[in-house]
């Protein structure tokens, strides 16, 4: 079982023993036992830009009618381009994750005339760049085989959705449905938030989608207190594109994900949860899963979690490749039985190289942000959290990763590294350029064997406690960092715990240097 909130009683446990050897602002020049086990990862990452922002610029079609596909040339410049976003006169039409950086879009969907078509890129350290748009004329066209349902004639195009390779519009109004299953190569589109589908009846999910190529936008789902789900993807399952879809009044979880499948998208829709005991959006990550994103979507009021890439294996290399979670708003991720650490997050990701940039997240239980399972060569970057009990928690396995320029308030813990146990911990990971605001308990966390991490440049303002603890964590650099508005408190501490053997863990070999408390902030 994971351990939550092992610090304070180590601290406190410590205490009564007398056994806390603190030395503030310096480094501890001799040894006080055993040393640390040495860990296997590499050095830290740093947040520094090898290169300018990326380079990105539109090379589709600029003539649009019927199904077209848009595509961008985006430049690496040393770092792996995460996302780029189709923007018609400034407004998304949609993400692509994967190069080559494409977006199939339904010309006869759009306003026809002249119109400003432009791109913008983000890569793993939260670069963003937009290219000037371009010109593009549209031409409104329906395909020639879209079918065209209402809510008295929806039953009549079940069969062809289920088996696939089809266009069904959905006219506005009130779709009751038992079930709903989606098959490969079908785009299925309503009218927006006046194009409503409800569940008749309980069930597993309202809809299934399996298959490659689907596409579902622009509806609404309505569990009516009924369907544990709104909706499934299957094994199975790739290149599917979930937008602008409006869900409510599900029991459980919005959208679900399972089995084998790549490529999986939610962008620009709102679930609300309303108190539902699962997550928002919970995918089942592994070996056969990869480029899993969730893009400009609102996620609140659920129980377990906002977004759960959920891969719980320890050191898999390739293991749910490339999951980005951008630009979402979290909030009221609480379950009122349960203060266990073990779930009520409003961003969970246990993937490889997973991307977590710029999302807002606030007022959720436990914590707003964690890495579990695999988390190699993670970002978690410029994202807002606040009112939570740990803004960031690193699980034991997440290696080699960077947190950098995230604004965290109203915490106790801004940043908590789990401690090593059981075989498994945290090691060569970058802290970087952090704002810490009123943390209660501490600023920045390091359990025991939280080794070679880089802790450079972040900013602690307010709050109480102290600002660094190194807790049996060695062969740290914690440097650069500045601590305002906080007369009294310390601002780096190193002190001893226990490894889960028993054995004494100290603090060795941290360089502490150029650190610094000052009166007012910046």
């Amino acid at each position: 079982m994971r351990r939550r909130g092992v610090w304070l009683v180590a601290v406190l446990a410590l205490c009564v023993a007398g056994l806390i050897v603190a030395a503030i602002d310096t480094e501890r020049d001799e040894p006080l036992g055993a040393p640390a086990e040495p860990s296997e990862v590499g050095a830290p990452m740093t947040a520094e830009r090898a290169g300018p922002a990326p380079r990105v610029a539109y090379t589709g079609p600029r003539r649009l009618a019927g199904i077209e596909t848009l595509r961008a040339r985006a430049g690496r410049n040393g770092e792996r381009i995460v996302a780029v976003t189709f923007l018609l006169d400034g407004r998304p039409l949609g993400t692509d994750t994967t190069a080559p950086f494409e977006l199939d879009v339904d010309a006869s969907q759009l306003p026809a005339g002249r119109h400003r078509l432009g791109v913008a890129a983000v890569d793993r350290l939260g670069g963003r760049k937009a290219a000037k748009p371009v010109r593009v004329g549209i031409t409104p066209q329906e395909e020639p085989a879209t079918l065209t349902a209402t809510p008295g004639t929806f039953n009549r195009v079940l069969r062809e959705l289920a088996d696939g390779h089809v266009i069904v519009r959905l006219a506005p109004g009130r779709y009751v449905v038992p079930h709903l299953e989606v098959g490969g190569s079908t785009r299925l589109v309503g009218s927006g938030s006046r194009t409503v589908l409800a569940a008749a009846t309980g069930g597993w999910s309202l809809m299934t989608v399996r298959g490659r190529g689907v596409r579902v936008s622009d509806l609404a789902i309505d569990g009516g207190g009924r369907a544990e789900r709104a909706i499934g993807v299957a094994a199975g399952s790739h290149d599917v594109r979930l937008q602008r879809i409006d869900i409510r009044g599900i029991r459980r979880t919005g959208v679900e994900v399972w089995g084998e499948h790549s490529g999986i998208s939610i962008q620009d829709s709102a679930i609300a949860g309303d108190r539902a005991r699962g997550a928002g959006i919970f995918e089942l990550g592994s070996d056969d899963t990869r480029d899993m994103s969730v893009i400009r979507t609102r996620i609140s009021g659920f129980r377990t979690h906002g977004i759960n890439f959920a891969q719980r294996d320890y050191d898999e290399p390739s293991a749910a490749l490339h999951a980005v979670a951008l630009d979402n708003e979290i909030s009221n991720i609480d379950d009122p039985a349960a203060a266990t650490g073990t779930h009520e997050g409003g961003i969970w990701s246990g993937g490889v190289s997973a991307a977590i940039i710029g999302n807002r997240i606030h007022d959720t239980g436990w914590d707003g942000i964690q890495t579990v399972g695999s988390s190699r060569r993670v970002t978690v970057v410029g994202n807002e959290i606040a009112r939570t009990r740990v803004g960031i928690y690193l699980e034991h396995e997440t290696n080699e990763s960077l947190i950098a320029r995230n604004t965290i308030a109203d915490v106790a813990t801004g940043i908590n590294v789990e401690w090593r146990y059981d075989g498994n911990g945290s090691s060569g990971n970058t802290f970087e350029a952090n704002r810490i605001v009123r943390s209660t308990e501490t600023g920045l966390f390091v359990d025991v064997q939280g080794d070679r991490n880089r802790i450079a440049g972040n900013t602690f303002v307010g709050g109480t406690g102290p600002a660094v603890v190194l807790q049996g964590a060695s062969s740290n650099l914690v440097t650069g960092n500045r601590a305002c508005e906080r007369p009294g408190q310390p601002l780096v501490v190193q002190q001893s715990a226990h490894h889960d053997d028993g054995r004494a863990a100290h603090s060795l070999r941290n360089r502490i240097e150029a650190n610094e408390s000052v009166d007012a902030c910046p």
